[in-house]
């Protein structure tokens, strides 16, 4: 059961990024197919991380993943200037100012990833991906169910144990490798859902989930921050003035960022106290 599991798992998550392949090459920026094959890469490393723990594993992956992890950390850079981009739209609202400086530098951007990635995907092929789980299946056809399992489940509570609480002034690096390893958590525990006991996993997922979620809030907020802040710095130093709308742009990230920061404490204190 436990290798049929991850087999139809790993055909699952190839496949969807295939298909997100064969819709950037008809259209390169396309924000859903960029989408689709940043959480799949996400998902195939989550799964890669966690099936390498089974006994007597030896399956090399990295030659099949190589070429679609360099169009997703390409695309993915799109896909963040497109949501930055949204982003900063909602602030602008909220403090009834258009930081015109800003929506130039986040556009010249985009442009400059999409024709990068529009490249890769003209001069690239997937066709490694599409063998890798019939690979994988055969690498672990002789896999002890009961000792995996049992390897499996000891490796989710080291990853579980691994979340902590950052410090009240930790540096914003620190929070997204938590937000990392709770996203990665959760991808596994979604793998191995049909395999482990709803009592084991069903708890531990539902928090993981929620706190993936308000931290991915939080780095979406944080990154505009960081963002703006470093914009404003440099047409300062262009001795460019702003009004006073630009102040209150990081202001109000910065109420943003800490109410967000609170509610992930909240949620990862929640977490870390779930009984494994």
């Amino acid at each position: 059961m436990l290798q049929a599991a991850l087999y139809h798992y790993l055909r699952k998550e190839c496949d969807a990024v295939t298909t997100a392949y064969t819709t950037l090459q008809q259209l390169p920026g396309d924000a859903g197919a960029i989408h689709e094959m940043r959480v799949g890469v996400k998902k195939l490393r989550a799964f890669f991380s966690l099936v390498k723990q089974l006994p007597d594993y030896s399956f090399g992956a990295g030659k099949h993943l190589h070429t679609v992890r360099l169009i997703q950390a390409i695309g993915g850079a799109s896909r963040d200037t497109q949501l930055q981009e949204k982003h900063l739209r909602d602030y602008e609202k909220r403090v009834k100012w258009r930081f015109s400086f800003a929506h130039l530098l986040l556009k010249n951007k985009q442009a400059t990833a999409d024709e990068l990635l529009q490249a890769t995907i003209k001069h690239c092929s997937l066709k490694k991906l599409g063998s890798l789980p019939e690979k994988f299946k055969e690498a672990i056809a002789d896999t002890d169910h009961t000792a995996a399992t049992t390897v499996l489940i000891k490796f989710l509570q080291q990853q579980h144990q691994r979340i902590t609480l950052p410090a009240s002034r930790a540096h914003h690096t620190v929070w997204h490798g938590v937000r990392k390893d709770t996203k990665a958590l959760y991808y596994q525990l979604t793998i191995l859902e049909q395999v482990l006991p709803s009592a084991h996993t069903d708890v531990l997922t539902a928090h993981t989930k929620k706190a993936g979620e308000l931290l991915g809030q939080w780095h979406d907020t944080s990154e505009l921050l960081l963002f703006t802040k470093a914009t404003i710095a440099q047409l300062k130093k262009e001795k460019i003035t702003l009004p006073m709308n630009a102040s209150q742009l990081v202001q109000l990230l910065q109420l943003d960022v800490k109410e967000q920061l609170a509610l992930c404490t909240v949620q990862l204190r929640q977490l870390i106290a779930v009984s494994s």
